[in-house]
């Protein structure tokens, strides 16, 4: 859900922008209530099935993106047969994660006594939230806001990938993958006996395999690119298309393994948009794409940030507009909403990421 300077050399990937504004929209959209609203003020409840994207979907999309984003980073020092830099890479990401999210919880904490004054934050709510450790516990899961959880998520990915490039360094890619996919088994495997409540489904390591299929993907794409066009791909999508469809419509209890294939049925609409780069960049001035490339690159703040700017929207629409003025002052809070969280990005988030430097092979 972060870094939006992943480059290859010195280009940035517009694509990446476009796919992390589809999963920040979807999510917005979701949060919005827009497909209940859009349903009973037209009467057409197929607008009800629209919020399965941002409810379902979304989340999943950003744990790829994150995979792709995190290692392509990263292949120059692959590149250049270097070790990866620890102490850098650890720097990055917490200036990258924390600046943000801790303006994005004071925001909360501030909205939520304004618009919810009666519900009370305890000290061991707020110091698991200050460590982004709320991901981890099933009392604080989803407390000050409804969707800090992925980030601790995010970030215990961020503390394990060394593990993975230090296999596909000392090794090679699909060595680095077997092992991902190995410890996802082994960690599904043993919540399935023993059972599990939301933060063990979310285990790092459960989903572990999927994320790194984004890094997969990267490798392959910078690296051999041609790779990609073997039938053995396309074999296994299909494989993974069978299974998502299987998980999602026919009745089961499998939900720690639905959680996979939501992430592993993103891989070839992300491979599909990233081989329009060029199209993308020849298109880059049409505002359509402006727009949407902006919303990707400020979809972290707004990700952070939505949820408790749409409840002090809806409260003050309530509050201070007369009935019959509300919805214009609901439907204006949408589009405000990411230009806010567009200023966010500019002030907050972009002062903390540091400039690409080099590595020569």
């Amino acid at each position: 859900m972060t870094d939006k300077t992943e480059q290859t050399g010195s280009q940035k990937i517009i694509a990446i922008d476009i796919l992390r504004c589809l999963a920040a929209m979807s999510v917005f959209y979701f949060h919005n209530h827009s497909g209940g609203t859009l349903a009973k003020y037209t009467g057409l409840s197929i607008f009800r099935y629209t919020d399965s994207l941002g409810a379902t979907y979304a989340v999943p999309l950003f744990f790829l993106i994150s995979g792709y984003c995190i290692h392509i980073s990263n292949i120059k020092y692959i590149k250049s047969k270097s070790a990866l830099p620890l102490k850098e890479y650890y720097k990055r990401r917490i200036l990258r994660i924390f600046p943000p999210y801790l303006v994005a919880l004071l925001l909360a904490l501030l909205i939520n006594h304004i618009t919810m004054p009666q519900i009370k934050v305890s000290k061991i709510d707020l110091l698991v939230h200050l460590f982004s450790l709320q991901g981890f516990t099933v009392t604080y899961f989803n407390t000050i806001n409804l969707v800090l959880w992925t980030i601790s998520i995010e970030l215990a990915f961020y503390a394990i990938y060394p593990l993975f490039y230090y296999v596909r360094f000392k090794y090679t890619l699909n060595y680095a993958l077997l092992f991902t996919l190995l410890v996802s088994c082994l960690s599904i495997t043993y919540f399935t006996i023993t059972g599990f409540s939301l933060p063990q489904r979310f285990c790092v390591f459960n989903l572990w395999f999927a994320w790194c299929c984004g890094a997969f993907l990267a490798d392959k794409k910078v690296l051999n690119p041609g790779d990609l066009k073997q039938p053995v791909y396309r074999v296994m999508y299909l494989i993974i298309a069978i299974a998502f469809i299987c998980l999602n419509f026919i009745p089961n209890n499998l939900s720690i393994i639905f959680d996979q294939f939501n992430v592993l049925i993103w891989t070839a609409p992300m491979l599909f948009i990233l081989s329009k780069e060029d199209w993308l960049l020849q298109h880059k001035n049409s505002w359509i794409i402006k727009i949407a490339a902006a919303i990707g690159l400020s979809s972290y703040s707004l990700y952070l940030m939505h949820e408790p700017l749409i409840a002090i929207k809806n409260f003050m629409v309530h509050k201070y507009f007369p009935g019959w003025f509300q919805p214009v002052g609901v439907v204006a809070g949408i589009f405000i909403i990411p230009l806010i969280t567009w200023f966010s990005y500019c002030y907050i988030e972009k002062p903390f990421i540091p400039k690409k430097r080099v590595i020569n092979p």
